[in-house]
């Protein structure tokens, strides 16, 4: 009996460590299953941390090369907050490449703007004005002419009388004298002028009956006194002043038409003619560049210019012109 029921007992103790080897090796067979998901969670991490040092470096380059570019606009420089920084912000990034530099920046993402640098201004560099569209007023002086259309006219009581008209011209120098940088200046200088007037009549002269023909030929010196105005982004203006006029000569001819009455009379030397003559002067013009202009002007004269006269009824006539012309700039 003792035997047998060690026998038994001998068999149920093998059984029981056979069945301990066995579970193990039945549970550890799907272990490989979680290795394989574990080994590319790892690499996310790896690729994630490349495109951040990529990304550091670009942001590294912009920060060194620019760093006052990347939150707010320049500082003002005109006006009452020319020592106040702009309050705007911009979201706009920027590299500033200067030309002189080896280095090549590419960023990812943004813009590059590039900016050239010149110690010495040349024929290839511009100033602000001129990057904003506005042109300045300088001092400047030159030559000009002008033609157009005189004319006399007035009230004598014989209004067929009164009307005379021909050729002007006028030349002389000028200068501009800016009041402010961009809007007004003034303009003088000194002018010639020459015109001739003329017209024809039928009627009685010295108790002849007829047909006659006036004429004026006339010389002056005149002073144009004005004041000019033009926008900051313009080079069209406008000019309105007064230009007193000094008469140098003015010789009047009356002929008929037999050609047996041929008169010429110096109104200077006969005293009737005015020393001074006053005008008023509307104009407007463009510069087309840096050397040449082109101008019209309109006169209105104030002032009658002659006084009695004893062959012809010329008391009460003034003058009127309308002329064009060109204008070059010393520089």
């Amino acid at each position: 009996m003792n035997l047998k029921y060690t026998g038994i007992l001998t068999a149920f103790a093998v059984s029981a460590v056979m069945a301990q080897n066995t579970a193990p090796a039945e549970t550890a067979a799907p272990a490989p299953a979680p290795v394989a998901e574990v080994a590319p969670v790892q690499a996310e991490p790896i690729v994630e941390q490349a495109s951040a040092q990529t990304e550091d470096k670009f942001t590294q380059a912009e920060k060194e090369l620019a760093p006052e570019n990347l939150f707010s606009e320049p500082t003002a420089v005109r006006g009452a907050d020319a020592a106040k920084p702009v309050q705007k912000k911009t979201t706009k990034k920027f590299v500033y490449r200067p030309v002189y530099s080896p280095a090549e920046i590419e960023p990812s993402r943004g813009k590059v703007k590039t900016i050239y640098v010149s110690e010495v201004a040349s024929a290839d560099t511009i100033d602000m004005d001129q990057l904003r569209g506005r042109i300045p007023l300088k001092f400047t002086f030159g030559i000009q002419g002008f033609v157009g259309n005189a004319f006399l006219s007035g009230d004598n009581g014989r209004y067929e009388y009164d009307r005379y008209y021909g050729l002007t011209w006028s030349a002389g120098a000028f200068a501009l004298f800016p009041l402010d940088e961009y809007n007004m200046a003034f303009k003088t200088g000194v002018l010639f002028e020459h015109d001739n007037v003329s017209n024809s009549y039928v009627g009685e002269v010295d108790d002849k009956v007829g047909e006659w023909r006036m004429s004026f030929s006339r010389n002056r010196i005149s002073l144009p006194l004005l004041l000019s105005l033009k926008s900051a982004r313009s080079s069209f203006f406008f000019d309105v002043g007064v230009q007193p006029s000094f008469a140098v000569s003015d010789n009047f001819k009356m002929k008929s038409s037999d050609d047996k009455v041929n008169v010429k009379d110096d109104m200077m030397d006969n005293d009737c003619r005015s020393a001074i003559d006053w005008s008023i002067v509307f104009g407007f013009g463009i510069r087309a560049n840096r050397y040449v202009g082109f101008e019209a002007r309109f006169i209105w004269g104030l002032n009658n210019q002659y006084d009695d006269y004893n062959r012809w009824p010329v008391n009460n006539l003034s003058t009127k012109a309308v002329s064009v012309g060109a204008t070059f700039y010393a520089f």
